[in-house]
């Protein structure tokens, strides 16, 4: 095989760069912020414009990409073409100004989620852009041949030529002791990655686009990749997924939410699987091809009942968000695919425009995700704090009213939610701070709730706040996620703490922690003093006993004066408690044993006990030990 001269590559490369010349800038001005951003991460005030540039000539490449080869194909004139390329750069302009500035407040996430949609649409489009108003089957399919190997291919060489020039700057940095700047590997990174990695793969992309049609030469190597390594995951991953539908159907142990992503997963490989072999199902001794492929679709149907099954579940007990939102869309979307490859006679090309179009018709109006999920979700929030009282005529009940002071508010609607309701509404907010903004509940509150969060966001301000923090406070409510497990917990906190240890008296000294939650016993610490190891064993059932191991001999730990035991201390503690968070004195908070020729003093800085039906127990605690020999 006859290796491409220099001069070959020069004006391969030159003649991408006339073919694709805004793709090619788009990619450029990319790269270049990318690395601005990494030499000047510490000086940049304001991240917002330089990301959202970044991100707007991101999605410029697939699109340029698409507005290039539409040109080719229908062999327009120069002014079309520039006309098509005028068009693109308004709607990238108008990307620009949806994503957020240094002046947002509010929803933050929100265009960077429709962002990540308009740009999957993107590359769904390279997809099928030159093939849409023709019946060029074959074409389609030799196309997105061409991309595929051009994505791994351009992958390969990226990765390899990235790896080879970081190995390179090691070795002359450990040879001749030149000082490396770490930020230039990602500065490398960046730009083969952004430039390189473009530039590499939009090289081998041909000319005519007709012409792929005629093509009837199908890699044998595209084909052993699909059938032997793809075909027998996606045989392994339905086996899978059928024993784990038979595991419901026995137990009747309905499915986990986790289960819709793994069905999606199996069915996009699934979906992939059977483009990539689609030809060769044309050619005599692989008709099994097409047959594999209706039965696929056959077989994924009962999986789909259990992805409505599993999402209607979670949203029946939490109600929509955008991600179940999308996953329910997926599934009616694969509802559709199957209905369609089952009954007629497929193109393949449906699949990736049915997917494109979809995407853009659920990214916006009152029928789209990020509409219904806020509706569903202010819904939710509203029937509770509505049930509760708390939300009576549209207007918070006893709202805590915040000032300029360090104030610590009365949340009076505390005792009128359960811990469960309370942790709904907790992540109701939180959910609602992520992904929508209050705008729709901002009327429930008869303070001006804008000028608090202004004051209170602010990273400045020394009692700062989070916004679901803000509006859950003014509900009369704590902003906290409690646990579910009917336990109330106390928590306890020496007073006058400070990162130096008096350790007078005492040979060692080690730090110890452990959490307990759920379990009757535990291993809080071990350490070795002349070869002997010792050992704190906690054990609940025997009424909260500490002990101090040494093989089988042990010694309880006990509070001086009156030898009181862990489990006295937990109950003298509770009985002074003023809350759920307490101060007490280091005295109160200390424990000693001995057990042969050591002593040891736990002198405990924070613990957490539990408490149930008059029952206590220790969940979590941390502190210090003391060591030292005694005669």
């Amino acid at each position: 095989m006859k290796l491409p001269s220099f001069h070959y590559l020069l004006s391969n490369a030159r003649n991408t760069l006339l073919r694709f010349p805004l793709t090619l800038l788009v990619a450029t001005i990319a790269s270049i912020i990318g690395i601005y951003l990494v030499e000047n991460e510490s000086h940049v005030k304001n991240f917002f414009p330089y990301v959202n540039v970044m991100l707007t000539a991101s999605i410029g490449i697939p699109l340029f990409f698409s507005a290039s080869i539409i040109a080719a194909k229908r062999k327009f004139n120069v002014r079309d073409k520039r006309l098509l390329m005028l068009l693109v750069a308004v709607l990238l302009v108008i990307i620009y100004f949806t994503l957020p500035n240094a002046e947002s407040t509010h929803n933050t996430a929100l265009p960077y989620v429709k962002y990540a949609i308009y740009n999957i649409t993107a590359h769904l489009m390279v997809s099928f852009i030159p093939f849409i108003f023709n019946k060029q089957i074959n074409g389609f399919w030799q196309h997105n041949k061409i991309l595929f190997i051009r994505i791994w291919t351009s992958a390969l060489f990226s990765g390899v030529l990235y790896v080879g020039l970081a190995l390179a700057l090691v070795s002359m940095k450990l040879l001749f002791e030149i000082d490396i700047n770490e930020k230039l590997y990602f500065d490398i990174y960046i730009f083969i990655a952004g430039i390189f990695n473009t530039w590499f793969f939009l090289s081998g992309i041909p000319e005519d686009f007709d012409e792929l049609d005629s093509i009837e030469v199908y890699p044998k190597g595209l084909k052993i990749f699909s059938q032997y390594i793809l075909l027998s995951l996606l045989g392994l991953y339905l086996v899978i997924l059928y024993f784990y539908g038979g595991k419901i159907l026995l137990s009747w142990d309905w499915p986990k939410g986790i289960v819709s992503y793994l069905i999606i997963c199996v069915s996009i490989l699934g979906i992939l699987t059977f483009l990539l072999l689609y030809p060769y199902g044309n050619q005599k001794g692989n008709e099994w091809i097409k047959k594999a492929s209706k039965i696929f679709y056959v077989i994924l149907i009962p999986l789909l009942v259990i992805l409505f099954i599993a999402i209607l579940m979670r949203i029946d007990d939490y109600g929509i968000t955008i991600k179940r939102y999308v996953v329910l869309f997926l599934g009616i979307w694969l509802c559709v695919v199957c209905v369609y490859t089952i009954l007629g006679k497929p193109n393949i090309k449906f699949i990736p425009i049915s997917l494109a179009v979809m995407l853009l018709l659920i990214s916006f109006g009152p029928w789209g995700m990020f509409s219904v999920s806020e509706h569903y979700q202010v819904k939710r929030l509203k029937a509770i704090l509505e049930k509760a009282a708390i939300l009576k005529d549209g207007k918070i009940q006893n709202e805590s009213i915040f000032n300029n002071k360090n104030e610590n508010l009365d949340f009076k609607n505390e005792k009128l939610l359960s811990d469960s309701l309370h942790n709904e509404v907790y992540s109701i907010l939180d959910y609602m701070d992520d992904f929508h903004g209050f705008s729709a509940i901002r009327s429930w509150y008869a303070q001006d709730i804008d000028s608090i969060v202004e004051v209170k966001t602010n990273a400045k301000n020394s009692n700062y706040y989070n916004e679901a923090e803000i509006y859950m406070n003014a509900m009369g409510l704590e902003y906290e996620n409690r646990y579910e497990d009917g336990n109330d917990y106390v928590n306890f906190n020496t007073t006058g703490n400070s990162n130096l240890l008096y350790v007078s008296g005492y040979d060692y000294t080690m730090s110890v922690s452990d959490y307990i939650y759920g379990n009757d016993e535990s291993e809080c610490g071990k350490f070795e003093i002349d070869s002997v190891e010792y050992k704190i064993h906690y054990n609940a059932k025997s009424k909260n006993q500490l002990i101090l191991e040494k093989g089988d001999e042990k010694a309880e730990f006990y509070q001086e004066p009156f030898h009181l035991n862990l489990n006295d201390m937990l109950q003298r503690l509770l009985n002074g408690s003023q809350g759920s968070n307490n101060d007490v004195s280091p005295e109160k908070m200390e424990l000693k044993a001995k057990l042969g020729k050591i002593e040891v003093k736990l002198q405990i800085n924070s613990l957490e006990v539990s408490r149930k039906d008059s029952k206590h127990k220790l969940s979590s605690f941390n502190g210090n030990i003391f060591v030292k020999r005694v005669e």
